[in-house]
């Protein structure tokens, strides 16, 4: 009888709390609706969003979703929450030059809210790995499949020409090839997150911590038009060259989540001022930390898709590579 009254208890609570959180979302919900929606450049969740993730937090639907959080990695990923396109801080400072050309400290708006940090030229200080290492580019080798383990065609060929282009500029890069999304992408984060740590218990020089990934998109599901959408979307003309976009991804879990979020919009108003239109925005996700937890200097970059070309994303990779000198360059105390 007493647990009978307890289960009746825990059902009353359990409907009490949905109906306070469910009250609150509508509140929320209704006051944004009110305002404009790209305000400030964020393209808020819809109301329907908010309850699926309410009923998921309730009933831990799915599971845990902290460092593990499969993103574009798997192609029936979580839905993005909030897009950040425009940089109201740096508005006035960005200034795109009329015709291309060097770059240098001078042309590149001043960081804000991004602390300096101190570190030794001598030893590594930037960090380069890929917690879905496998992610792949056209052409790939095997019928519906996005992965190659081939690192010439993956993500890893990515991170080689930036970590060369940086290498070039007199920077000390560490780039980490270490496979983490075998033998399954279950706790890719949770490898990763470990290969990081190693890392800096090895050099603690290291300061800044670059996730290279690519975006997924599930081919068989779109039509010939959404095919075209996706592809003119995920690439721009750059010095009459072909090239993949990129974006930055973050999850509100991270304690230092707010610096995480002021690095990653300090690297595309970089990428804003040198190729405008290279850098599509800021993702961040309903949940997770993405291991962006280990430092206030680390970012998660998704070079393309798997819609582009293995040639697109290693002249994007080259153009990050130009972007991230000067962001490391005027963040040197």
């Amino acid at each position: 009888m007493r647990k009978n009254r307890k289960s009746t208890y825990l059902i009353i609570v359990l409907i009490c709390l949905i109906i306070f959180n469910l009250g609150s979302s509508f509140i929320k919900f209704r006051q944004n609706s009110t305002s404009n929606p790209k305000k400030d450049g964020i393209i808020k969740s819809t109301f329907t969003k908010g309850i699926k993730s309410l009923f998921g937090k309730v009933f831990n639907i799915g599971g845990s979703r902290d460092t593990d959080t499969e993103i574009e990695g798997s192609i029936d990923g979580m839905e993005d929450f909030i897009i950040i396109e425009t940089l109201d801080e740096y508005e006035d400072f960005i200034k795109v030059k009329d015709s291309p050309g060097d770059y240098n400290l001078d042309d590149i708006p001043e960081p804000v809210n991004v602390k300096k940090i101190k570190f030794e030229e001598d030893k590594p200080y930037m960090f380069f790995y890929h917690t879905h290492t496998t992610e792949g580019y056209k052409p790939f080798e095997k019928k519906n499949s996005y992965y190659n383990s081939n690192n010439d065609k993956n993500v890893v060929k990515v991170g080689d020409t930036i970590s060369k282009v940086l290498e070039a500029k007199d920077h000390n890069v560490e780039h980490n090839t270490k496979v983490h999304s075998e033998p399954s992408f279950n706790q890719s984060y949770s490898r990763s997150l470990n290969t990081v740590n190693k890392a800096k218990e090895d050099e603690e020089n290291l300061k800044f911590f670059f996730d290279i990934h690519r975006d997924g998109i599930d081919e068989n599901k779109l039509s010939k038009s959404a095919y075209e959408t996706h592809r003119k979307k995920s690439r721009i003309k750059i010095d009459d060259k072909d090239v993949a976009t990129f974006f930055l991804v973050l999850g509100p879990n991270a304690p230092n989540h707010e610096e995480n979020l002021n690095f990653a919009k300090y690297i595309k108003a970089v990428s804003d001022t040198m190729y405008p239109g290279l850098c599509k925005g800021i993702v961040i996700k309903p949940v997770g930390k993405y291991n962006l937890h280990v430092s206030d200097h680390a970012a998660l970059i998704e070079v393309g898709s798997n819609l582009n070309t293995i040639d697109e994303v290693n002249e994007t990779g080259k153009l990050i590579g130009e972007v991230l000198d000067l962001v490391v360059k005027s963040l040197k105390e």
